[in-house]
């Protein structure tokens, strides 16, 4: 009978048991599906905080670099206002405004902020203009077929250092000859390829044929970063000129009073399309010291501090010993995060205002 009856229940223990691995089953199931849903949950509880974070920090950040740039804004004006009050108008290197500026700390960490003048880099605009051609029956020698600008252009590319410490070499005649007459054909407007003393220029045929294809601008230029698309330039030599170069108005001229001593090297006798030398402009630096009153003192100190020829062959076209265009530097760190920002500033009238914000090249 006990045989009988365990036989009946077998089938209601083996129910059992499945029941109760299927319960099982649904229990880890329940568990999985909510360690999901948790796990979701907190990674986007995550995120939503990382991104309001982000927009808090961005926020802050740019609260501080506005304010930094309004401070710059201040420093121009009282520079331009001292000028006045002293009746002496330039711009040098050890006004105010030029002054290196430390970190100032911040609930969230720290801003810096400097100036430069723009007006103290080569404006690549300058180089649009042609020499004039020669009468009909007249002959004209070599260097005047560039002008001032391209000449001073052409000095400037030749004191670029290229290579390595055990094999340093500069860019040679020939390439920055051509490399300018390149930047000359990408300004103008003609298609007329430029062809001086050896030097070669590119215009749309060249340019349609590369791989991929592109048009010429044959306009001004409105970034620095144009020059990468300039037939004959190369990175090596891009990255050497873009703090020395800038895309300015044409009609803005060079600061004798702020430009670094490799600029200095490209004031040269008309009739040279070589730099002068790093000791030549060294002495010219230092006889700068708090900036040259007016052009006639800066040719005289080429002349008789840098012993560059005769004055009367140094060509002073396109300069000035004042600006009106500055270049914004800013920084700031807010949590764990670093923001810049560059902007182009002008002073005129008497106001000081931003034109225009920027993370390329000037």
């Amino acid at each position: 009978m006990a045989r009988v009856v365990s036989a009946q229940r077998q089938p209601e223990l083996v129910l059992a048991k499945q029941q109760q691995g299927v319960a099982l089953i649904l229990a880890m199931l329940v568990v999985a599906l909510v360690t999901a849903i948790t796990i979701e949950l907190s990674w986007r509880f995550d995120l939503s905080m990382t991104r309001a974070a982000n927009r808090w920090h961005g926020v802050q950040a740019r609260a501080y670099l506005l304010g930094a740039e309004e401070l710059a804004e201040m420093a121009l004006q009282y520079d331009l206002e001292d000028d006045q009050t002293e009746g002496v108008m330039i711009d040098t290197l050890t006004e105010i405004w030029a002054q290196p500026a430390p970190q100032f700390p911040t609930d969230e960490g720290w801003v810096r902020a400097g100036l430069e003048d723009a007006q103290g880099r080569f404006n690549l605009n300058h180089l649009k203009q042609k020499a004039n051609k020669p009468k009909e029956g007249q002959t004209q020698p070599s260097w005047q077929r560039w002008t001032t600008a391209q000449r001073r252009f052409i000095r400037l590319l030749q004191t670029i250092e290229l290579g390595t410490e055990e094999d340093l070499n500069t860019v040679d005649l020939y390439t920055a000859k051509s490399i300018t007459l390149s930047i000359a054909d990408w300004l103008d407007k003609d298609s007329n390829v430029s062809y001086i003393d050896g030097g070669e220029g590119a215009e749309a045929d060249y340019y349609i044929r590369l791989e991929p294809p592109f048009i010429i601008a044959n306009q001004e230029m409105i970034s620095v970063s144009e020059l990468l698309l300039v037939k004959g330039m190369t990175p090596e030599i891009y990255q050497k000129l873009v703090p020395l170069v800038i895309v300015l108005p044409e009609d803005m001229m060079m600061n004798v009073n702020t430009m670094p001593m490799q600029l200095l090297r490209t004031f040269n006798e008309k009739q040279e399309l070589y730099p002068i030398t790093e000791e030549a402009a060294l002495n010219l630096f230092n006889d700068r010291g708090d900036g040259f009153p007016d052009l006639q003192t800066f040719k005289d100190s080429l002349e008789t501090i840098a012993g560059v020829g005769n004055a009367e062959n140094l060509d002073t076209t396109g300069l000035d010993v004042k600006s009106s265009y500055f270049l914004f530097f800013g920084d700031t760190m807010v949590g764990d995060h670093i923001r810049a920002v560059k902007a182009m500033m002008r002073r005129d009238n008497g106001e000081v205002s931003t034109l225009y914000r920027t993370d390329a090249n000037f």
